[in-house]
């Protein structure tokens, strides 16, 4: 909203601050998913989502400041919709669901299904985001999330990659993969995704995959990266996933990324 007065010089009239509303505020599990209310604050839907899901801690670590984390809502980073979000990647990935609420009543929507286009979603005018709901991990599930962008700490991402595998035995039941900064939305890599479910998790799979992200996605060049530096990114995230999942040898993350801890 500072940027909306500051950059395209908007006129606020009347703002509604829905940041005490105690029911927006909840985190609980049930039916087998997390929901975290939309006005929970970024670092305490991150703490709780970590608990489940510890592969979100760097993206934790890496998201925007501690002020930024503490005053901004998962809700509002939803809501908002940016293309270069580092939340929404991830949860598209785990399969998570938003649910609206107007006064004629509440429905819900696959997360992936919100975005229509360049900050346009399918919210109608008189919808909130009342909350979002995660799903909880399985047994077969591999999963990871990765950011790259200029600097480590605080800076947006030119891609932020999100890669969730089900395995079994070594065969991949399913897959869901995202990316931001790659399209005009978040978006899943329905091209990659064909390319890896029902095939075994070796090498020859996942080259195949990474050719196929070059289907799925025609990324821009800005002040970030440019679309060939995002495109290969977005390739060698899928790799790094590989070698950190493989059914032989998984290389823990410090064989990976400079990162990550000893």
């Amino acid at each position: 909203m500072g940027l909306w007065v500051t950059k395209q010089l908007r006129e606020l009239k009347e703002i509604i601050f829905i940041g005490e509303v105690a029911e927006l505020k909840e985190i609980r599990e049930h039916d087998w998913e997390l929901r975290i209310g939309a006005g929970v604050s970024l670092s305490d839907a991150y703490a709780a989502l970590a608990e489940r899901y510890p592969q979100i801690g760097e993206m934790w670590e890496r998201f925007a400041s501690v002020p930024i984390r503490n005053a901004g809502t998962l809700g509002g980073n939803v809501a908002n919709g940016s293309p270069i979000g580092d939340s929404m990647p991830w949860l598209i990935a785990l399969g998570a669901r938003v649910m609206l609420r107007s006064t004629k009543g509440a429905r819900v929507l696959p997360l992936e299904d919100l975005y229509l286009g360049y900050m346009k979603n399918a919210m109608r005018p008189d919808e909130v985001i009342e909350a979002i709901d995660v799903p909880l991990p399985t047994p077969s599930l591999q999963f990871r999330t990765y950011k790259l962008s200029k600097r480590y700490d605080s800076y947006i991402s030119a891609v932020c990659a999100a890669f969730a595998i089900w395995l079994e035995r070594d065969r991949l039941a399913a897959s869901r993969i995202a990316f931001g900064g790659m399209a005009a939305t978040p978006r899943r890599a329905a091209r990659t995704e064909a390319a890896l479910t029902g095939q075994a998790w070796t090498e020859q799979t996942v080259r195949s995959a990474m050719s196929a992200l070059s289907e799925d996605y025609a990324p821009l060049t800005d002040m970030r990266a440019s679309a060939g530096y995002r495109l290969k990114g977005a390739q060698n995230f899928l790799y790094r996933f590989f070698l950190e999942t493989r059914v032989e040898n998984p290389l823990p993350a410090r064989s990976v990324s400079v990162f990550a801890a000893a």
